[in-house]
């Protein structure tokens, strides 16, 4: 993981880095192909909002409609990386896309924040800020994860009946 460095630096196109919302990585990011830890990674976000929004709106620090909005959001997130993985439920609406970045961006802001008050990123905080990029990463323009996955699972399917049929024979 890079250091944290200023927004308008772009010295790191040239060295193949990208800086994501203040967070200098390797472009692509490394983290892109784990889809298994990218699914864990967007449900543990959801889980942690759904368990610290209410009381920021009981402390009167958040608004109900803003909590609600942004579990919406991360709701839409996992959602999206389950029917990714496993091709249960549903993936989220394209409309959803600009918010869906949003949201992923604000976490990547905030993960830079961290690291800049700690002076570097712990571990922890460097696979955090790994597997936020890359999700960030497959809502990039023109990149639809969730389709070409059901393409995939479709193929694989198809494949396996023209298997069987060919056995069959």
């Amino acid at each position: 993981m890079g250091a944290v460095i200023n927004f308008a630096d772009a010295r790191a196109e040239l060295a193949g880095l990208r800086i994501w919302q203040g967070i200098e990585t390797f472009d692509p990011p490394n983290r892109i192909h784990d889809h298994a830890e990218l699914l864990g990674m967007a449900e543990r976000m959801l889980a942690s909002r759904e368990k610290r929004f209410p009381a920021l709106v009981t402390a009167g620090k958040m608004s109900a409609d803003e909590a609600e909005a942004e579990i919406g959001t991360f709701r839409l997130i996992a959602a999206d990386w389950r029917f990714i993985c496993t091709g249960e439920g549903e993936p989220a609406p394209l409309a959803s896309l600009d918010q869906r970045r949003a949201a992923i961006d604000a976490s990547l802001r905030t993960i830079a924040e961290i690291a800049r008050e700690e002076g570097t990123f712990s571990d922890a905080l460097a696979d955090q800020a790994e597997c936020v990029i890359a999700l960030r990463w497959h809502l990039e323009p023109g990149r639809r994860t969730a389709a070409l996955s059901q393409l995939a699972r479709e193929i694989r399917a198809t494949s396996r009946t023209n298997q069987e049929a060919n056995h069959a024979v």
